[in-house]
């Protein structure tokens, strides 16, 4: 009964919502204007974009007789959607994953069906990855935003500690040798000062911040996109770092116990030398739990300096075109709005807000921020060395140990040695693959095995 009720009022809400302008960026519909209506879970960018839409609606849409109705949605977006969808009740642009449902159940428009839309798409050449943005040879969503991976440290404590370079500024390490020799002379626990801060307890600490160390060494993550197999012994080297930090008692104590906020807030607070980070922790860093230490941003460590491989980097996509209002409304208007949104011009002031880091590095290297929030542009400069994972082949691991489980319960503990988890993790990966196929005969796993894939810098 509570589901039912759940799924009735979520259906009113909806329907209310269809007759009234509640949303953001909105303007009363005059006669002969088109409204475009677009949904987003993005709370964090919402003042700016609103601004922005505004902007829009008094210019751009104007001058074609669109408006732009930008709504930021509350709560699970991705079920509001699904429910909007079979009520007819969606809206014509929406950000969201699962583009192979969408497309199967002929919810989503390729893009390049609508009018200039396959010349919009050759812009991201070389950049569309399957599964992601294309499925079975159409292009339904496109590159955004992206999140870039780096090595926080404390300038101060660096001085402090001498390591410096010629000029006597704070030298971050570059090979994964350089960060645990860092990490021990940065540790002085008379001083409560600790090298590196590790938030084990972070459900998410291996994949965003121990194995994004993978690419940058090796040009792969722990999936082969040239063999297409999954391959976890390619962590090796890291977790040994890491587990020879741990034995040099040259981390603040208690990782099992920290969770990425706790990490960040002791690192803010100074006393902790090196931490690995996001861009998103630029916010964190001046707004949630500002900094009270000098800090800069590196690139990632790599195991040898003499060959190194692009960064590891996370892209966000715009949003999808929803097909049902093709028949409603003017495809030409709808495509004003999707032109202006993936425009290079709304993602530099996007950038220059400090909001979103484009998809692509060019679109912002020659553009000169007053003021930035420390950190942004370091962040952002760190996309020029970065390039997105490579689409992986579906598993079936349900009910299996993960890496994370593993690392946190054996390899960190001492119980197992890393190389033998690597090799159970491997035959985890193996046999989930196989089952997945079992599961879904028709899947085809070629878009994941790729001819070329050579990511040196």
């Amino acid at each position: 009964m509570k589901k039912i009720a759940k799924v009735m009022g979520l259906a009113l809400c909806l329907a209310l919502a269809a007759g009234t302008f509640s949303g953001c960026g909105k303007e009363k519909a005059q006669d002969g204007m088109t409204t475009v209506t677009m949904w987003t879970a993005d709370g964090g960018s919402k003042a700016v974009m609103v601004e922005l839409v505004n902007e829009f609606n008094k210019t751009i849409g104007k001058e074609n007789n669109v408006i732009l109705d930008y709504e930021v949605k509350e709560g699970n977006l991705k079920e509001q959607i699904e429910l909007a969808l079979t009520t007819n009740q969606a809206p014509d642009l929406f950000i969201s994953d699962g583009i192979d449902k969408y497309s199967e159940n002929g919810n989503i428009a390729a893009i390049e069906d609508l009018p200039g839309g396959s010349e919009l798409v050759k812009r991201y050449e070389g950049h569309l990855n399957y599964f992601t943005h294309t499925y079975k040879g159409k292009t339904y969503c496109l590159p955004f935003s992206t999140n870039t991976y780096g090595l926080i440290y404390n300038k101060e404590m660096f001085k402090a500690a001498g390591i410096v370079d010629e000029k006597g500024e704070a030298k971050p390490p570059e090979t994964f040798d350089e960060l645990r020799a860092d990490a021990k002379k940065l540790t002085d626990k008379s001083k409560k000062q600790f090298g590196i801060i590790l938030p084990l307890k972070w459900g998410s600490w291996v994949y965003q911040e121990l194995s994004c160390n993978l690419m940058s060494s090796y040009g792969r993550s722990y999936y082969n996109p040239t063999k297409g197999e999954y391959d976890y012994t390619i962590l090796q080297k890291p977790i040994e770092m890491i587990m020879d930090i741990k034995a040099d008692q040259s981390f603040y104590p208690g990782a099992e116990n920290i969770d990425n906020d706790t990490a960040r807030a002791r690192f803010a607070e100074g006393g902790i030398g090196m931490k690995f980070a996001v861009s998103w922790d630029v916010g964190v860093l001046n707004d949630q739990f500002p900094a009270k230490c000098d800090w800069g941003v590196a690139p990632l460590p790599v195991e040898d300096v003499n060959n190194k491989y692009l960064q590891h980097s996370g892209t966000s996509t715009g949003p999808y075109i929803n097909k049902k209002s093709l028949e409603i409304k003017d495809p030409e208007k709808i495509m004003v709005v999707y032109k202006w949104y993936h425009s290079d011009e709304l993602l530099r002031e996007l950038y220059k807000k400090g909001t979103y880091i484009p998809w692509n590095y060019d679109i912002i290297k020659d553009v000169k921020i007053e003021n930035p929030k420390k950190g942004w542009t370091e962040f952002a400069a760190l996309n020029e060395i970065s390039t997105p994972v490579p689409p992986t082949i579906k598993a079936d691991t349900s009910g299996q140990d993960t890496l994370a489980t593993i690392f946190n319960n054996e390899i960190w503990t001492g119980k197992s040695s890393a190389g033998d988890c690597l090799k159970r993790l491997n035959k985890i990966a193996a046999d989930g693959v196989k089952r997945y196929k079992e599961e879904n005969p028709e899947y085809d796993n070629s878009y994941a095995i790729l001819d070329k894939w050579e990511i040196k810098r």
